[in-house]
C-alpha cells in the first residue's frame, strides 16, 4: 500500500494523477491506467465516490493493471469531484476480479469505522495512516 498526504490539489484530476503516478512509479500500473479512469469518469460521472469524503478510482485490469495495489491519497483540503466533496482518494489497481478482495475488506473496514476514518482524515502522518489502514 502506498500512502501520500497533500495539503491541496488543483482538482480531482490532479488527485487521481498523483495517485496513479505513485502506482506507476512502483510498477503497479501502466500509464494508460490514468486515461482509462478519466474515460470512466467522463462516461459515468463520480461513481467512484464510495462514501462521504471517499473516492475509489479504478479501471479494468486490461486497462493497464500490472499488480494489485492501493494508493491512499489524503488531502488536507477537500476537492470537488463533480459535486461531491472528497478528501480521501483510494486508487485501486487490480489484475483480476478476485486478487483485490483483501484490500477491499480493509477499505470497507475503514469506511464503516468512524474512529478509523476520522483518524485518517485528521492525520498528516503517512505511517500513521498506513497503520490505520
Amino acid at each position: 500500500m502506498i500512502v501520500k498526504v497533500k495539503d491541496r490539489v488543483k482538482d480531482y484530476k490532479e488527485a487521481i494523477k498523483i495517485s496513479c503516478d505513485s502506482l506507476e512509479e512502483k510498477g503497479y500500473i501502466k500509464k494508460s491506467y490514468f486515461d482509462a479512469i478519466m474515460n470512466k469518469i467522463e462516461e459515468f460521472g463520480p461513481y467512484f465516490c464510495i462514501a462521504p469524503k471517499i473516492a475509489m478510482p479504478h479501471a479494468r485490469p486490461e486497462d493497464g493493471a500490472i499488480k494489485t495495489e492501493l494508493c491512499v491519497l489524503k488531502l488536507n483540503e477537500p476537492v470537488d469531484f463533480l459535486g461531491k466533496e472528497v478528501r480521501l482518494f483510494m486508487t485501486l489497481s487490480a489484475t483480476d476480479s478476485t486478487s483485490h478482495l483483501k484490500l477491499m475488506q480493509s477499505v470497507a473496514g475503514v469506511c464503516m469505522d468512524e474512529d478509523k476514518l476520522n483518524k485518517i482524515l485528521n492525520s498528516n502522518n503517512e505511517e500513521e495512516i498506513m497503520e490505520v489502514m
